[in-house]
């Protein structure tokens, strides 16, 4: 990725590629910043000749919070609002996590700029009980001003046998946010899901699509063919939740093969 970031609707980003047919939004997930797509940024931005817009979303990293909230419509918004100010057409949004689901939230709202749409490891179409699961994590974290209950969240998404370097890196760069980043994300997300909004947009997305979950993904992946059966759905081997940083090259070969089945669809 280029050096030299830059601004749009209240967002930090940067740029790399020199393609013009095909645009890639990257969105990191909770508690991120857009170095955790740089395996997924560099390998579109050489292969595909495309171009590649990475983010820091609204309150991460180089990013001012945003002036209404951290909920999964507003930072939506920030979004749709940033591909308008740069005028983007074309769009393929590639997310993590809760990255995902601002992505398909964004997307899914906004047709006219967004053509495609990858998750990785995303919570959506869960299984029964992940909206309760999704709102005891929030509950865990609104007053965790020590960032204890950040660090064994973000711990849990490993497995055990997770390269240890990472895992103290990503421990690391996550426990940088304050606890309002840590929380209200978490919070807007489990309304999101409590009120069926994932699947009601991924019931209207009906574009292109692809999901890549870890060894233990969010999605429940019968709901999710019930909910969008035009997705491409894949599985990492040996991976936990950072899949695009612990196996990047089985990440990028199925975004690839997604790409691949999808050229020229709208």
């Amino acid at each position: 990725m280029t050096s030299e970031s830059r601004s749009a609707a209240g967002i930090r980003y940067w740029t790399a590629g020199r393609g013009r047919r095909d645009t890639f939004l990257l969105v990191h997930g909770w508690c991120c910043d857009h170095e955790f797509l740089t395996p997924v940024a560099r390998h579109l931005a050489d292969r595909r000749s495309a171009r590649v817009i990475s983010v820091d979303m609204p309150g991460h990293g180089e990013s001012p919070p945003p002036p209404d909230g951290y909920g999964v419509d507003q930072m939506a918004g920030r979004l749709r609002a940033f591909a308008a100010e740069l005028d983007l057409r074309r769009v393929t949004a590639v997310g993590h996590s809760l990255g995902g689901v601002w992505s398909l939230a964004t997307a899914a709202g906004a047709r006219d700029r967004f053509t495609g749409l990858v998750m990785l490891d995303s919570a959506v179409a869960g299984p029964p009980g992940a909206a309760e699961a999704v709102t005891r994590v929030a509950d865990s974290l609104r007053d965790d001003t020590s960032g204890e209950a950040r660090e064994a969240v973000v711990r849990s998404y490993f497995l055990p046998r997770s390269d240890p370097r990472l895992v103290r890196r990503v421990v690391a760069a996550t426990s940088r946010p304050s606890t309002q980043v840590a929380y209200e994300p978490i919070a807007g997300l489990a309304a999101y899901v409590t009120g069926d909004g994932d699947a009601a947009d991924l019931a209207r997305w009906d574009r292109p699509s692809c999901y890549v979950g870890s060894n233990a993904p969010f999605a429940d992946y019968a709901r999710l063919a019930q909910l969008a059966p035009q997705a491409d759905v894949g599985q990492t081997v040996g991976s936990g939740h950072f899949v695009q940083l612990e196996v990047p090259g089985q990440v990028n070969a199925m975004i690839d093969r997604h790409l691949e089945l999808t050229d020229g669809d709208d």
